[in-house]
């Protein structure tokens, strides 16, 4: 048995592999790689894998930590101001959709408590794929971005009521449909109320003592055994996992370790989120696919067309722009992850035929291979919509309120003395800059004292990435390990990012090599102070000031063994 999952869990792996590389050389996101993946190796082609379900919990991770580091772009107070569309949008959105889709698929000749099922299925959206392509696109925190976030919370909470639903359909639970849901909310506020109590008091004194020892082996276990616990709790309160790692992410995101820690789990979330889309696409049935493939494709364009619409309309009420409100739908448009579980979860318990089920789920896989080309483009897409009915563009409404500036800013490579010294000399002279660094006292003390630093390793491109190092106007490494900064110029220089380098070293032995690595500029700190203290000494000869200069720009030249005038 082991054998057997081992081999299947490589030929996911390798399939995905090869399926990502080749789709990337078309442009095609990833998502639709691994869709693909799981079509070609599931038991409906040529049955690599035969039992899909064996994936299932492992790939239900990848939603668990994508909600967590998206948890993490958000505070208390961001989700507090999103109430309007968490809960007027997001309400308003899953009644009428389920009404409508219930409706259809009634009339269509579904049972009633197949059509509750489906409906319910359809009118969720997909929080792993709005998620992950608005995180690459930098969009989270863009206005449609949030709105669509608020919604796809509100959903999260409608798919646990969902799911209570299917056993009270089935008349397998003694409790009363009420009753559920009323004990399903109350344990929902509960979990919530304990969770972000955890986060607010306990986790930064946890982390502070993580990254007090300074090892990044225990930083990254730490995280990790935070996320899983979150998600066991709220699991074993027959509760979303993803929902406790959302609040736990939530609570850390007010913590400078946030971009520490979104760099160290993207690499776990990256690869369980593609293992959770195989295990989608393994469930396609081809002959389904092509017995109905022209239908099939209609009721995913008319899914998309109805959810585009509605939200569109709803966000364009709360007085939101009709970009925003188009840009919302296109972000939503789709079916979801949970929709799927819902719908295997209500032909396990005899609510719908294995044959209405099977067709549902290829109309919702292809909404969502649709969805990543709708919510990337749909910049182009409200082109078109002003040019058709000869609207005029809005400007953007883009906020983002996160400490990081955008571009034009300083990264600071450290925050000792040096690094503070220039931190307070940018402020002075109202220049934006972020500091990074891994001492979480000097983090402390930077905060205390109301400096715009957080913790992170600037060797980690994820870390750099997150300060907008490609729009900086410069970088500043004033690290004390040569070694760090060394490394830290490998990368920004690797990546392809021309921003100019400063750098801080302790003596001039260390010049040519900072210098052949990509650093503009190299200030040696022995050989400065020395001239210093020998200006100040000629100085007090009364020896002429460009004398002076003239002999400290020599020195300098001799030393380094170049004639570039000095930093």
């Amino acid at each position: 048995m082991e054998l057997i999952f081992f081999e299947q869990l490589l030929a996911i792996l390798g399939t995905s592999l090869v399926a990502t590389v080749v789709l990337q050389r078309f442009g095609l996101p990833n998502i639709i790689a691994y869709l693909l993946a799981g079509v070609l190796i599931g038991p409906h082609a040529i049955a690599w894998v035969d039992q899909p379900d064996r994936f299932s919990f492992l790939a239900e991770f990848g939603v668990v930590f994508l909600l967590f580091s998206l948890g993490l772009e958000f505070s208390l107070l961001k989700l507090i101001e999103l109430r309007s569309s968490v809960f007027g949008v997001g309400t308003t959105q899953v009644l009428i959709c389920s009404v409508v889709f219930g409706g259809a698929v009634w009339l269509w000749g579904v049972s009633f408590e197949g059509a509750v099922i489906i409906a319910g299925a359809l009118a969720l959206s997909s929080t792993a794929i709005v998620s992950k392509e608005l995180s690459e696109l930098r969009q989270v925190h863009s206005r449609h971005g949030q709105l669509s976030v608020g919604v796809l919370l509100f959903q999260d909470f409608a798919a646990v009521l969902f799911l209570i639903l299917v056993p009270v359909l089935a008349g397998n639970d003694e409790q009363s449909l009420w009753s559920a849901v009323a004990w399903a909310l109350g344990k929902g506020v509960v979990l919530v109320v304990v969770l972000l109590s955890a986060g607010k008091w306990l986790l930064p004194v946890l982390h502070r003592e993580v990254a007090l020892a300074k090892s990044e082996e225990v930083f990254v276990l730490s995280t990790l055994v935070i996320v899983l616990l979150a998600s066991w709790i709220t699991h074993s309160f027959h509760l979303s996992m993803a929902l406790g790692a959302f609040v736990i992410g939530m609570m850390l995101g007010e913590s400078p370790f946030r971009h520490q820690i979104n760099s160290d789990i993207r690499a776990f979330k990256d690869i369980l989120l593609g293992l959770f889309f195989v295990t989608i696409g393994m469930s396609v049935e081809l002959q389904l696919l092509q017995q109905y493939w022209l239908r099939i494709l209609l009721f995913a364009a008319g899914l998309i067309v109805i959810k585009v619409v509605l939200i569109g309309v709803l966000v364009k009420m709360l007085g939101n722009s009709t970009d925003i409100a188009l840009k919302s739908g296109l972000n939503l448009a789709q079916a979801g992850e949970f929709g799927l579980a819902l719908l295997a979860l209500g032909v396990m318990h005899g609510l719908l035929p294995g044959d209405q089920s099977s067709f549902i789920i290829l109309v919702a896989i292809f909404s969502m291979a649709l969805s990543p080309f709708l919510i990337r483009h749909s910049e182009a897409l409200c082109g078109y919509w002003h040019r058709w009915f000869g609207a005029q563009a809005e400007p953007s409404t883009t906020t983002d309120e996160l400490a990081v500036p955008q571009q034009g800013h300083v990264i600071i490579g450290g925050f000792g003395r040096v690094g503070k010294t220039v931190a307070r000399l940018l402020e002075a002279n109202g220049i934006d800059y972020v500091a990074i660094d891994q001492d979480i006292n000097l983090v402390n003390q930077g905060l205390s004292g109301h400096h715009n630093v957080l913790y992170g390793d600037c060797t980690k491109m994820d870390i750099l990435h997150s300060c907008h190092i490609s729009s900086a106007k410069m970088a500043i490494l004033t690290l004390s390990s040569m070694d760090v900064a060394k490394d830290t110029i490998e990368h920004i220089r690797g990546a392809g990012i021309t921003v100019p380098i400063i750098v801080r070293c302790y003596e001039h032995g260390d010049f040519a090599e900072l210098i052949a690595l990509g650093a503009n500029s190299v200030v040696p700190e022995m050989l400065e102070a020395s001239l210093v203290i020998g200006a100040q000494v000629l100085s007090e000869f009364e020896i002429n000031e460009h004398i002076i200069e003239q002999q400290i720009d020599l020195e300098r030249s001799e030393w380094l063994g170049q004639t570039n005038e000095p930093v």
